[in-house]
């Protein structure tokens, strides 16, 4: 057993020693230089391992379970329903999806405004290089890990059962998944700007609050606007299909519809949808190059 340990160790240690050789280059005044290693091959052993691995417990389980010749029939099906989409296209229906647009647009307005206001002090108190050597932004982070653990969907059916159904808990449920969301990505990005200003102010007797309004707001305020129109289109997708657990928008007549198979009703929800999300989107990345 020593034997083979040692047979492998010394392979190792032959292969990193090629390597390095293989990266180092010598100047003409004799200087040599050795280039970085590289991880591509490695990081791309490691995904070749996971996708083989979900490969076979998702799509050789579907197979093994329905078999090839179900997948063949079943795929065509989703062909004929956007055929029907746009042959019978109901443009006469429009006038039932404004009222639902409408209110998954504020859904995602009031859950993205008031999960940003939300996520402000827990992204200061989970920033380490704000709180020094407190324990307390370890305990923000666990819980924040545990908060973004269930999508938009889960929290908006959880509730359902305490609240019953409606836009109030489409509103609850985008304001939980906002507030995890820009808390984690404003704490990384607290934690990693220049903190000389705020040393400076904080030693002239400044409170830590004082400090960070003065030295860090200004530098993360622009990318802080930024992160919040970027949630805000992730919350108008997302707010869409809520309806799918009567969270209120515009998802609750898009089921309705999907249900009773007038797929020239769903062809204009699914247009004025993406209608607005363009315009949205593109209003957003203008608004995010003006601020950034």
């Amino acid at each position: 057993m020593k034997t083979l340990c040692s047979k492998i160790s010394n392979l190792i240690k032959g292969y990193i020693a090629r390597n390095e050789r293989n990266r180092t280059s010598v100047l003409n005044d004799g200087t040599s230089i050795v280039r970085p290693f590289s991880y591509a091959l490695i990081i791309f052993l490691m995904v070749s391992i996971v996708f083989v691995f979900f490969w076979n417990m998702i799509v050789t389980d579907f197979f093994n379970r329905f078999g090839f010749v179900f997948f063949i029939n079943g795929l065509p099906n989703f062909f004929t329903i956007i055929q029907k989409m746009i042959v019978q296209v109901n443009w006469s229906y429009f006038d039932k999806v404004v009222q639902p647009l409408i209110e998954t647009i504020k859904i995602s307005i009031i859950g993205t405004l008031g999960g940003a206001i939300i996520a402000i002090p827990f992204a200061i108190i989970a920033s380490q290089n704000i709180m020094g050597k407190s324990r307390i932004p370890n305990a923000v982070k666990f819980f924040l890990s545990i908060v973004r653990t269930f999508p938009t969907l889960v929290y908006a059916l959880i509730f359902s059962f305490i609240f019953d159904y409606g836009t109030f808990i489409g509103v609850l449920a985008t304001i939980i998944f906002t507030f995890s969301i820009i808390t984690k990505m404003m704490y990384e990005i607290i934690e990693a700007i220049d903190m000389g200003a705020f040393i400076a102010i904080e030693a002239t007797g400044a409170t830590k609050l004082q400090a960070f309004r003065a030295a860090v707001v200004p530098q993360i305020l622009g990318r802080f606007y930024s992160v919040v129109l970027y949630n805000f289109e992730i919350n108008l997708r997302a707010s869409a299909i809520l309806g799918f657990v009567n969270a209120g928008g515009i998802g609750i007549i898009m089921n309705d519809q999907m249900a009773l198979m007038k797929y020239g009703n769903v062809a204009v929800i699914v247009l004025a949808l993406l209608a607005v999300v363009i315009v949205v989107q593109n209003l957003s990345q203008y608004l995010r190059r003006r601020l950034s």
